[in-house]
């Protein structure tokens, strides 16, 4: 009697156990398909106010810390990475795109934006005109049309040339849009001795 019994309770633990591990792997699979799934957003939730296409923003009119049509407005931005896959733009440009259509949702026109970007490092072939990018990568460069845009809107593109020089690059070898600096280092240090703020991107 006792033997059925016992077998008896191991088949209602056994059973009440299955359920609960079958019942917490659904839980489990709705819990990643909440996360996996691609949020959707209402038309118009996302910007491109002054770089159409890049650095899109979601504007909010009464954040804090916006920026002021008062102020200098000098900012220097440093990317020195290479993020993203090769065939999209940099994504440091990208966040300068983000910050200029911020400071134009905000009111502050293009012509008062005194914004400088000095790219170095490992981003250095975001700067290569479309032949040479080409001939090395094998499609065209992703960053020349936002390089355009930003430089369109008054910012000023430069590369640190003891990165060009690091790379191996001849001079001519740099895109025709992009600045030669003397070096990023200096370029920021110049930039905010003249009261430029320093943004690493």
């Amino acid at each position: 009697m006792r033997s059925v019994v016992s077998y008896a309770l191991i088949a209602i633990v056994g059973g009440f156990v299955g359920a609960s591990a079958s019942q917490s792997g659904d839980i489990y699979h709705r819990v990643v398909d909440h996360f996996s799934a691609k949020p959707s957003d209402p038309a118009g939730f996302w910007s491109t106010p002054a770089i159409a296409g890049y650095g899109k923003i979601h504007y909010e009119s009464d954040a804090a810390f916006k920026p002021a049509p008062g102020l200098s407005n000098k900012i220097v931005f440093q990317i020195a990475k290479s993020e993203g896959a090769m065939k999209d733009p940099n994504l440091g440009l990208e966040r300068v795109a983000r910050v200029v259509n911020l400071y134009i949702a905000s009111g502050i026109p293009a012509d008062r934006l005194n914004f400088v970007v000095s790219v170095t490092g490992d981003a250095t072939p975001a700067m290569l005109n479309n032949a040479h990018f080409r001939q090395i990568y094998g499609f065209d460069n992703p960053n020349l049309k936002l390089i355009q845009a930003l430089n369109q809107a008054g910012v000023k593109v430069s590369v640190c040339d003891q990165s060009v020089a690091f790379h191996h690059y001849p001079a001519d070898w740099i895109d025709k849009s992009v600045v030669h600096a003397l070096s990023s280092p200096t370029t920021v240090s110049t930039l905010q001795n003249q009261g430029y703020a320093w943004l690493q991107m």
